[in-house]
């Protein structure tokens, strides 16, 4: 899949899926690969989207924020779900993990988007992962970009992720957090 094109809020879909996925499906940006305690967790930045694994042995559980352009597998699909307001949903104890994501799709005026872009990139410098995207910026000076910022713990790892779509002031945001039982 080429998502080197600007993707679009509109297009976006939320998937949690059983099983990893495989890489070729993506174009990823930057990973982070983490071994920590009794799990495994791989971080994708796949432009304005992620793809969090979570593994525990052949347990897994996967999250991904992808562009509907990305044809994904059918088998191992847990939920699926479009970008629009804000959602949760709670996985208790799949194969000795538990997980809860919650998403918020927050439009914003063009001064609370200009700050909040700037105090995300900021501290996006300092912590996490933070992947601009400067081929996709049509509203200069603001660049869409993705940052992540976690937290792996002995018995779980906390997400948080925020997406910037300047062409429509919007910050998608996620928060997930996947726990061992």
């Amino acid at each position: 899949m080429n998502t080197r094109q600007q993707q679009r809020i509109s297009s976006l879909r939320y998937c949690l899926y059983d099983r990893p996925v495989h890489p070729e499906l993506f174009d990823i940006y930057h990973d982070r690969h983490l071994i920590v305690g009794g799990y495994e967790a791989q971080i994708w930045v796949t432009g304005c989207t992620h793809v969090i694994g979570f593994f525990r042995g052949k347990r897994s559980l996967v999250e991904l924020t992808v562009d509907d352009r990305v044809a994904l597998p059918a088998s191992g699909v847990i939920r699926q779900m479009p970008f629009r307001g804000e959602k949760a949903h709670h996985h208790r104890r799949t194969r000795g993990i538990n997980y809860m994501m919650n998403f918020q799709v927050e439009q914003m005026s063009a001064m609370v988007y200009h700050k909040t872009h700037h105090d995300l990139a900021k501290i996006g410098a300092r912590r996490g992962l933070f992947v601009p995207f400067p081929m996709w910026m049509t509203r200069p000076p603001l660049t869409p970009f993705t940052f992540i910022d976690y937290e792996a713990k002995p018995a779980g790892l906390h997400i948080f992720a925020f997406h910037a779509f300047p062409d429509d002031l919007t910050i998608v945001k996620t928060q997930s957090i996947f726990e061992l039982t």
